[in-house]
């Protein structure tokens, strides 16, 4: 699966009954399973035993799990549920009628986008196992090969910080375009600059 060598290969069913009883899990999430998850599967095991590479100073292995789904409605919840209950890093390729999804837990489940299942493969890194994760998982979530000097951890949560800073932004700037007193209009203004400069020293500091 995903072009990885023969030699990683697992093929391993998981039983969604190990997941949804022993997790503690809100009642929608427990319920996803059941309705959404057709099947989970471990297909890959990447890890220096499998593929050479050297182990990592914090990744030991990624493992690759088919999550086979019944309709159209993808489990977020649910995998980053499984995500966060192992030890290992996991990248999910999501299938359904031919076609594929991945996806990693970076803080929060980065979901990329649906291709037929026989093109999407990932490349793996020689250097080693941190290497190997921090490369698969950008290749997921951002489609290219990582940024230099930082990781795809960072990387994802700098994005998340800006994403939230544009929201505050938008909702101070509405708030100001409808305040009558000029004062308050005023410190909105100065609010408004202030986080326009947060915004510009994460995106200039990349």
């Amino acid at each position: 699966m995903l072009g990885l060598p023969s030699t990683t290969e697992v093929d391993r069913a998981l039983p969604k009954k190990a997941f949804y009883e022993h997790l503690r899990l809100d009642a929608a999430t427990r319920r996803s399973f059941v309705d959404d998850i057709e099947s989970i599967t471990v297909r890959n095991s990447v890890k220096p035993a499998t593929t050479g590479i050297p182990a990592g100073a914090t990744v030991q292995e990624v493992l690759v799990l088919e999550v086979a789904l019944k309709g159209e409605t993808l489990p977020v919840a649910a995998l980053a549920a499984i995500a966060r209950s192992n030890p290992h890093r996991l990248v999910f390729v999501c299938t359904r009628d031919g076609k594929a999804c991945l996806a990693v837990l970076l803080g929060s489940l980065v979901v990329g986008p649906w291709q037929d299942a026989g093109e999407l493969t990932l490349k793996l890194s020689p250097v080693g196992m941190d290497q190997t994760w921090d490369l698969m998982a950008s290749q997921v979530a951002y489609g290219d090969e990582g940024r230099a000097g930082e990781t795809v951890e960072e990387r994802h949560a700098t994005d998340e910080r800006i994403a939230r800073l544009r929201e505050q932004l938008e909702k101070v700037s509405t708030k100001r375009r409808k305040e009558k007193q000029f004062a308050r209009r005023n410190r909105l203004f100065d609010e408004e600059s202030e986080l326009r400069d947060q915004i510009r020293k994460l995106e200039e500091g990349r």
